[in-house]
């Protein structure tokens, strides 16, 4: 399987699982909405960490580099 598939392959289970989820799935209320409103910011710094760091605890300039540039031109709270 060449990388353009597996690319495409991803991006459509991504967005076909976002589209469904909006169209099914009703919006949360009450308690279970603040956890979910809190949730993607710890999610993707977990995410990011893991990545920066790499398997074996080491850390790469330029994915530190890549991480700090996406840091400072996201101007909103969610990616």
């Amino acid at each position: 399987m060449s990388i353009a598939v597996l690319v495409g392959v991803v991006a459509a289970v991504t967005v076909g699982s976002r589209l469904v989820a909006i169209a099914v799935v009703p919006p949360p209320r009450g308690r279970v909405a603040t956890v979910v409103d809190r949730l993607p910011a710890p999610l993707f710094a977990v995410l990011a960490a893991v990545t920066v760091l790499g398997s074996d605890r080491s850390v790469d300039p330029a994915v530190l580099g890549g991480a700090l540039a996406a840091l400072v031109t996201v101007r909103r709270r969610s990616l």
